[in-house]
């Protein structure tokens, strides 16, 4: 007697499973029929979404079904059972029962081969596998549930795999050898748990099996969540769960069709690097703080967030990477220094700033208020919105609940320096207090912030002469980091402000080669667009 090795295989592309599924085993990398051990591979994969090309995946879906070495479950389950066979099972189930913990896994595999309710075949190799496979499943029910074999799902489970076991495995193996091509299996739709273990069942012993949902649920996500039994392949597409197919589609797209969806996949496809305006509107920005050189602050400020290295959108929030850089002294070429400053402020969306403090300050006490925006000791972005200090109400919906996620990842999360003697409670309500208090015009730059194109940015000048940088000044840059702005801060003097408050692992500081003291802010006024400029404006 041999033993049986099962490789399952990884996958590249959609033609690449496709073709390995309908191969035999036997043109796969993988296959040795050794002295002592017969190696093969198997897929199991489901496939979520649907393609562009609907027509083409429901005539694939109806052309697997006409193979004869195809099966469709989901369309042909067979949920018959024989009452000698029912009868058998209810006597293993009451055996069972009567232990005090139940029958071992191995004993119960036995008085289940001895009713014959797992198949036999003439071939010793199979009839072993059939048997370990089923021991594997089992032993896997048993891990996915607290009380194991004692579960109320046992009954069920049990029952469901033998009659599914005698109405197709053994049927499809009935006349197979141990290193035949095993059976080929397509499910569609949805999945009852019972029928996951089957599914499972089938994979552990050897089946390749496919499992269409057009809607792109996962349905193993709860059971399988390590991907242990089969992957996952994504369209970028999802759709309705129609029925299974019951005869080909008429092929009725037209180039220009197909060229539209494509365009429309590109455009709503979160990897595409191709977005419509406001796309990500109902996000949560998180901000990726950039390491960088002097030179590249330059660079990188006039690329669009989508650009930009390590731009992602994942589970809802959209991760942005972003400048946030102290710049101190002066360059040896002035020209250049001012220049560059005054590319930074003629951006549409640069606040400049060169009085300080800029930020409000306020002795009210925000401890009732940050108490009654916690669910379970956590801060709750939903109950801060509903909150009567809440001061953003006029602002869109989305927007109100992007600035209560930040709060709550930047107050749980502090990168403010305690005070002495200041508690970890204390600095949080400090910054919950002042990401309640943000100035009217930096909300306006909030408002025209589409996280994907253009970043807004603050650009800070700082001198001996134009005020100190405070505390609340510190805090609210800390929340417009978070929030995924561009933060640049200029001190010609070279004076310490920001690391007062802020340690330095979280910007960047640059020394150019010159201190200058008492180095006046240079004014800046926005260019004047040229004629063509203001009619390229205006007709996009």
């Amino acid at each position: 007697m041999k033993n049986i090795k099962i490789d399952p295989i990884l996958y590249t592309s959609t033609d690449h499973w496709l073709n390995t599924f309908l191969a035999s085993a036997k043109e796969r990398p993988i296959y040795n029929k050794d002295t002592n051990v017969f190696t093969f591979q198997r897929i199991g994969l489901q496939v979520l979404g649907i393609p562009l090309d609907e027509d083409d995946y429901y005539n694939s879906l109806f052309e697997m079904h006409q193979k004869d070495y195809i099966y469709v479950l989901s369309e042909d389950l067979d949920k018959t059972i024989n009452q000698g066979v029912f009868k058998s099972i209810q006597e293993i189930l009451e055996l069972h029962q009567q232990q005090p913990k139940g029958l071992s896994i191995n004993r119960l595999i036995a008085f289940m081969y001895g009713k014959n309710l797992i198949p036999k075949y003439k071939d010793t190799t199979l009839n072993h596998h059939i048997q370990q496979t089923v021991i594997k499943v089992v032993e896997y029910f048993q891990s996915q549930h607290n009380t194991g074999l004692q579960s109320p799902e046992f009954r069920r489970f049990l029952i469901d795999m033998v009659k599914w076991m005698q109405n197709h495995l053994a049927k499809w193996m009935a006349n197979s050898k141990f290193d035949d091509d095993y059976p080929k299996v397509v499910w569609y739709g949805n999945l009852t748990e019972s029928q996951k273990y089957f599914l499972i069942l089938l994979m552990e012993f050897g089946c390749d099996v496919l499992i269409f949902h057009p809607s792109g649920v996962d349905q193993f996500a709860d059971i399988d969540p390590t991907n242990r039994y089969s992957i996952v392949y994504n369209y970028s597409n999802t759709g309705e769960l129609e029925p299974f197919p019951t005869q080909m589609r008429e092929r009725q797209t037209t180039v220009a069709y197909r060229a539209n969806k494509q365009l429309e996949k590109m455009m709503n496809d979160q990897h595409s690097g191709v977005f419509k305006p406001w796309q990500f509107r109902n996000h949560s920005p998180t901000s990726i703080t950039m390491k960088m050189t002097y030179d590249d602050i330059f660079i990188y400020e006039k690329e669009k967030a989508m650009i930009r290295p390590d731009f992602k959108v994942d589970q809802g929030k959209v991760y942005i990477p972003v400048i946030f850089a102290k710049i101190q002294g002066v360059s040896k070429d002035r020209k250049e220094y001012w220049e560059r400053m005054r590319e930074l402020s003629d951006n549409a969306l640069t606040l400049t700033i060169h009085q300080f403090p800029f930020s409000q300050i306020t002795k009210a006490n925000y401890h009732y208020h940050f108490q009654h925006s916690l669910n379970k000791g956590k801060l709750s972005p939903e109950k801060m919105i509903k909150g009567s200090w809440w001061q953003y109400g006029h602002l869109p919906n989305e927007l109100q609940l992007a600035i209560a996620h930040t709060i709550k990842e930047y107050c749980e999360q502090p990168k403010l320096r305690k005070l002495e003697q200041e508690s970890d409670y204390d600095l949080q309500l400090f910054l919950f207090k002042q990401a309640s208090r943000i100035p009217e015009v930096i909300l306006q730059l909030l408002q025209k912030y589409d996280y994907a194109q253009d970043i807004p940015k603050l650009l800070l000048y700082h001198m001996e002469t134009n005020g100190d940088l405070s505390r609340e000044d510190a805090a609210l840059l800390l929340f417009l980091n978070e929030f995924g702005l561009d933060l640049i801060l200029y001190n010609p003097a070279g004076h310490n402000d920001i690391e007062n408050y802020i340690d330095t692992n979280y910007y960047d500081s640059h020394w150019l080669e010159e201190v200058v003291f008492n180095q006046e802010f240079e004014g800046f006024t926005k260019k004047k667009g040229s004629l063509i400029s203001k009619l390229i404006n205006r007709i996009f």
